[in-house]
């Protein structure tokens, strides 16, 4: 059986077949939260920097660009010619924050003006860089951008986060050991354990007694790729195995696996009258699916009719092996172990437990079969028609 690496899972996540499974899957539906996320932040952004824009208030003269500093401090000049208040001329320079800079530019600049030059010699001493200018000062946490860099910072961030969860879950990172004995592998995981040995062991007996049926079987000189065991036992309500089907180089073919299909009578445990088993090939268009059926189910018409959308009805027998076949795999599914429940349903009616395992092998590329051919246009007919 082979492992599958973190760089394996990274390149299926981008690989350009992972859409259309998804797509199979029902995906769109549990990227739904997604897709509302990111239309929730393309709304906020119109509403902030198009529909409600930030207006600034109650501004002052630090927020005055270059020229118009100038103009501010020959008001300054001319009302202290006038006037002659230190104190005001200190307190209205001193909210520039470089008045002493913009100053000394200005006696440069007009050093050629006979009326403003005295005026703005004299209000030199009061002229001085203060620290009104650090309120201003674009950084990264006070520029336009800072709304636009958190939202991709945490888009990022939390989108990280979500990738890795898919590829390594944090619950196996940040699980604690607890200080008594988990009940969940003294109960039911220890008995799903059990049974899959017990079935390991059942299908080593069977494999001799199936060799000569080996020759004539849908798989027969086809190249196994992998093969998974899966095990039902009564208890297991959320009973659903998947396994994905890649080469020994790591390439994605598909997807294989077992769940619940059909549950009967009330009250828990759920009682489980059918399994249903499928096939996803990336090279197909379909998911082939067969039901493993108890005997009560399938003797019964209303509930073979009412799973047959589901897949192909089969009574399932130990030691029976069934067949599911895309346009590049086969999948043989080997009843290994089965017992049914008792109890007031009917007789064989609900499964206590079920092992299976489950082969894929991929078909021979000349032998593999072509997707079903179009109907003729409307103006076209069949060979050999009228």
């Amino acid at each position: 059986m082979t492992q599958r690496t973190t760089w394996q899972s990274i390149k299926t996540f981008f690989s350009p077949d992972t859409i259309p499974f998804l797509i199979s899957q029902g995906a769109p539906r549990r990227l739904l939260p997604v897709g509302t996320l990111l239309i929730g932040m393309i709304l906020g952004f119109v509403w902030a920097y198009l529909i409600s824009p930030n207006v600034y208030v109650d501004a002052g003269p630090v927020h005055l660009s270059a020229s118009w500093k100038e103009e501010f401090v020959k008001q300054v000049a001319w009302q202290f010619g006038a006037s002659g208040a230190a104190e005001t001329a200190q307190r209205a320079l001193d909210g520039l924050g470089n008045a002493a800079d913009v100053l000394n530019a200005m006696l440069v600049k007009f050093a050629d003006d006979p009326q403003l030059l005295p005026r703005l010699q004299a209000i030199q001493p009061f002229a001085r860089n203060t620290n009104e200018l650090a309120r201003i000062t674009p950084s990264f946490f006070n520029s336009n951008l800072t709304p636009f860099l958190c939202v991709i910072g945490s888009a990022i961030l939390i989108g990280g986060l979500v990738i890795f969860n898919m590829i390594i879950p944090f619950n196996t990172l940040i699980r604690r050991k607890a200080t008594t004995e988990s009940t969940v592998v003294e109960g039911q995981e220890a008995e799903r354990r059990r049974l899959l040995e017990e079935a390991k062991k059942k299908e080593a007996e069977l494999a001799a007694a199936q060799a000569a049926q080996a020759a004539v079987s849908p798989v027969a000189g086809l190249k196994l790729i992998d093969s998974f065991m899966s095990a039902y036992m009564m208890g297991d309500d959320f009973y659903d195995d998947t396994f994905s089907i890649e080469t020994e180089t790591g390439e994605f073919l598909g997807e294989t696996g077992a769940g619940i299909s059909k549950t009967i009578g009330t009250g828990d445990p759920k009682k489980v009258t059918a399994i249903e088993c499928f096939v996803f090939d990336k090279n197909d268009v379909r998911t082939v699916t067969k039901v493993l059926m108890s005997e009560h189910a399938y003797n019964d018409e209303a509930l073979r009719a009412e799973l047959a959308p589901r897949g192909e009805p089969v009574l399932a027998k130990a030691g029976e092996s069934i067949y599911l076949e895309t346009m590049t795999l086969i999948v043989q599914v080997q009843i290994i172990d089965l017992a049914y429940g008792s109890g007031a349903l009917p007789p064989n009616s609900f499964f206590e437990r079920m092992s299976i395992k489950i082969s894929a092998y991929q078909k021979d590329k000349d032998k593999a079969k072509a997707p079903p051919p179009m109907p003729p246009a409307f103006d076209e007919t069949q060979p050999g028609g009228f």
